[in-house]
C-alpha cells in the first residue's frame, strides 16, 4: 500500500502516512469509520445567466415606465408628472441596475455616471418649469458632490493604505461643501440675509477630519484606536 500523496510505501496497519500525514487508501481494505480519502462528488449547479436576467429586468423597467407615461397622457392633469417618476426610475437604474450587467463593476466608472444622470434630470426639471436655478445652483452643487464622492471611491479602491487620511480628507471636504451649498443657495435665490449657519457643521467636520488625519500620522495612537474599536 502506498501513500496517494507522496508515494511512500505503507504497511497495512498504518493509519496515516508518517511523511505527510495523509490518510492511507487501499482498494482491497474496507474503511472502518475513518474519514474518506476523497471528498464526495457534488454536481455543480448551473449558474444564472446574468445577461438574460438583466435583460428581463430592463424590459420590466421599460414596461413600467411606458405604463406611467400612458397614464399621464390619458388622465388629464395640470402638470406632466410622469417625467419626474420616470426620471427617478432612470436614476435608480443607473445606481443599482446598470452595474449588475457586469461581473465585476467598477464603482469608479459608475459613480460619476450616476451624477451625470442626476445633472441631466435636474436640467430637464429646470426647463419644464422655466427655472433659472440649474446653472447657478443644481449644476455646481451636484457636480461638486460627484467630484468628492468619486475621489473618495477612487482612493478607497486603488489605495491600499491610508484610510484615515482618505476619510479625514473626505470629512473636511464635506464641511467645505456645506459652506458652498449655503453660498450658492443665497446667490441663486437672492436671500436677503446670509446667516453663516454652515460655519457650525463645517467647523465640526474640520475638527473630526483633522483628528482622523492625526490618527493616520501617529501610529501608536492609530493602533490603540484600532484595538479599542476593533477596526
Amino acid at each position: 500500500m502506498y501513500c496517494v500523496k507522496c508515494g511512500v510505501e505503507l504497511s497495512d496497519t498504518k493509519k496515516n502516512c508518517p511523511l505527510c500525514g495523509t490518510l492511507p487508501y487501499h482498494p482491497d481494505i474496507s474503511e472502518t469509520g475513518q474519514l474518506p480519502t476523497y471528498p464526495p462528488f457534488v454536481k455543480p449547479q448551473k449558474k444564472m445567466n446574468r445577461s438574460l436576467a438583466m435583460l428581463l429586468i430592463t424590459l420590466l423597467y421599460a414596461v413600467v415606465a411606458a405604463q406611467i407615461v400612458l397614464c399621464d397622457m390619458v388622465i388629464p392633469t395640470k402638470t406632466s408628472w410622469s417625467v419626474y417618476v420616470v426620471g427617478g426610475m432612470v436614476l435608480l437604474y443607473l445606481a443599482a441596475g446598470l452595474p449588475l450587467w457586469f461581473k465585476k463593476p467598477n464603482p469608479v466608472i459608475f459613480t460619476p455616471c450616476f451624477f451625470v444622470g442626476a445633472e441631466l434630470f435636474l436640467l430637464v426639471i429646470n426647463q419644464m418649469n422655466d427655472g433659472d436655478w440649474f446653472l447657478s445652483f443644481a449644476f455646481p452643487i451636484v457636480g461638486l458632490a460627484g467630484l468628492i464622492i468619486t475621489a473618495v471611491v477612487t482612493l478607497v479602491r486603488y489605495v491600499k493604505k491610508g484610510y484615515f487620511y482618505i476619510v479625514g480628507g473626505a470629512v473636511i471636504a464635506l464641511g467645505a461643501y456645506i459652506v458652498l451649498v449655503e453660498l450658492f443657495t443665497a446667490v441663486t435665490f437672492s436671500l436677503a440675509e446670509f446667516h453663516f449657519w454652515s460655519i457650525y457643521p463645517a467647523s465640526g467636520c474640520l475638527s473630526v477630519g483633522m483628528c482622523l488625519i492625526v490618527l493616520g500620522i501617529y501610529k501608536p495612537l492609530r493602533d490603540w484606536f484600532a484595538k479599542k474599536f476593533f477596526i
